[in-house]
């Protein structure tokens, strides 16, 4: 991939950190995570693994989204425990993962 120095426009290598013109550093655009569907996970659940299931969609740390949860459950007069059973209904659960399939052959008995 050709990277340009977006002051001077002069190229550069791809491990460049500074332009070698201009001396302006080059910054990398952070990685793009693809958003996928919002499903409850099996492991690392507490409750109902919505707060898990948050946190992976979003790259978020679990510990403050149940904290989060938390403080609107008791500052909001309970909206967050509605919250909370609404994502409980609504975000489906993980499929259990289960065994490959292995056909079993008869053994050629006499």
């Amino acid at each position: 991939m050709a990277v340009f120095c977006s002051n001077c426009g002069k190229s550069l290598t791809d491990d460049a950190r500074f332009c070698s013109a201009c001396g302006r550093p080059i910054y990398v655009a952070a990685p793009v995570y693809v958003q996928t569907r919002l499903i409850r996970p099996r492991e690392g659940r507490m409750i109902a693994g919505v707060c898990q299931g948050l946190a992976n969609n979003y790259h978020w740390d679990v510990v403050w989204v149940r904290v989060v949860t938390v403080l609107a459950t008791v500052f909001s007069s309970g909206a967050g425990l509605i919250a909370y059973i609404v994502f409980w209904l609504v975000m489906p659960e993980e499929p259990l993962a289960l065994p490959p399939v292995t056909t079993y052959t008869q053994p050629n008995g006499s």
